[in-house]
């Protein structure tokens, strides 16, 4: 008696197997029937044939819907749940919901599950998946494709936060079939960036790098994500290997500059930006450089002479160089309010007597004046060159004030 019962238990157990197998057929017979009612909707839409196009895409979704309820109840009985084949069809049938707008609200999450469907396969029978890995890696590409899309109307519209979000699906999704999407990874560091997310972008950027992609863009992208972090001395290690790969590089020579003189530590390149004066005299940039370095107050080699030497050449290279002449006239008008506030701050009790106490600021105050009557003719050509800026006509006029030449100022009101 008992083994006729265990005859039957077994009987029953593999019906339901053969029913669920049935389930995996019948869902994938749905999803074709399904892809019938999309092609007859697709040549109506080409016809002009607009409700009934609708009409078939409508039949379509539910269709699907009933393929999708078979699979899903395939993909969690014990009997199928493990099949390969279950999972293709899985991967098959949600892919078709994610690829049509209209089947959206069917699942607003298809793709994740195509991606995770793929992997269950993988580690289900990787034999199957060496077998069909050409069709599902296109179900891949898509989605890549898909994310990669969204990620760039996100960008466009200047939502960076969702097209971050998307350019990083689109990176993951080719990763499930052992492809980079380089695109997307730049796309997606581009957009970290603009949201101030420099960790998110350094460590794409060095992903990138360590990938193979040692495109002089990832370089950059990485030398300015340490520097924004605060983290001077890993920008100065990758600007130092991409120096030997592009050494002329001007990207990277810009950010080995910008990075230097964030870290004030100008006094150690001073030598290679003059060597590369020198050695692109049609590009008076780096003199210009030169002549910023040593105009700054807060430098350790701030220079007023050898600034304007700088500033000298750039202009004998370039006569219409208005940012020269701009930075040589505010470099004199800032010694010369130096100066005069050195004046102002005289305490008369420190001297024997006013006269000498008169004697020291009179001298300071034609100190001051000398300064601003060096600095005249080049901003007044700052002017000349750009006469709309409004940074240089308020130095011009403040400039006419100092000296007095009222007039003058009076015009550029």
């Amino acid at each position: 008696m008992k083994k006729v019962l265990l005859t039957l238990a077994l009987a029953i157990l593999g019906q339901f197997a053969i029913a669920q197998n049935m389930q995996v057929q019948n869902a994938f017979a749905k999803q074709k029937e399904a892809q019938q009612f999309i092609d007859q909707a697709e040549a109506l839409k080409t016809q002009h044939k607009t409700e009934k196009a609708a009409k078939q895409m409508q039949n379509a979704k539910i269709t699907i819907t009933k393929a999708k309820e078979a699979i899903d109840a395939a993909s969690v009985h014990e009997s199928t749940m493990n099949q390969a084949k279950t999972w293709h069809y899985y991967a098959v049938i949600y892919y078709k919901i994610g690829a049509y707008p209209e089947f959206v609200d069917i699942d607003p999450d298809s793709y994740d599950k195509v991606l995770s469907a793929i992997e269950k396969i993988q580690q289900i029978d990787e034999n199957y998946y060496r077998q069909m890995g050409e069709e599902l890696s296109s179900y891949v590409r898509g989605i890549d494709n898909t994310y990669y899309q969204l990620g760039v109307d996100s960008f466009n519209n200047g939502n960076y936060e969702d097209a971050m979000a998307n350019f990083q699906k689109a990176t993951e999704a080719a990763s499930k079939i052992g492809a980079v999407d380089d695109a997307a990874m730049m796309a997606c560091a581009t957009c970290a960036i603009k949201l101030g997310k420099f960790d998110v972008a350094a460590e794409t950027f060095r992903s990138l790098i360590d990938k193979g992609y040692e495109d002089v863009t990832n370089y950059s992208g990485l030398i300015n994500a340490y520097r924004e972090l605060g983290e001077g001395e890993k920008s100065i290690e990758v600007i130092n290997i991409a120096r030997e790969k592009y050494p002329d590089n001007p990207q990277i020579i810009n950010d080995m500059i910008n990075t230097y003189l964030t870290l004030h530590r100008e006094s150690e390149i001073v030598d290679q930006i003059e060597a590369m004066a020198v050695k692109y005299t049609e590009q008076p940039v780096y003199y210009y450089i030169l002549g910023n370095i040593y105009s700054n107050m807060d430098s350790e080699i701030f220079d007023i002479e050898k600034a304007l030497e700088y500033y000298g050449k750039v202009i004998a290279e370039d006569p219409n160089y208005a940012d020269a002449y701009y930075g040589a006239g505010v470099l004199l008008m800032n010694k010369a309010a130096e100066i005069a506030k050195e004046a102002d701050d005289k305490d008369p009790s420190q001297y024997a007597n006013f006269n000498a106490y008169l004697d020291a600021t009179d001298k300071l105050a034609a100190d001051a004046k000398a300064y601003n009557e060096r600095a005249l003719p080049y901003m007044e050509k700052a002017y000349e060159l750009l006469p709309n800026d409004e940074a240089v006509k308020h130095a011009l006029k403040t400039l006419y004030t100092r000296l007095k030449q009222m007039d003058k100022a009076k015009e550029l009101d």
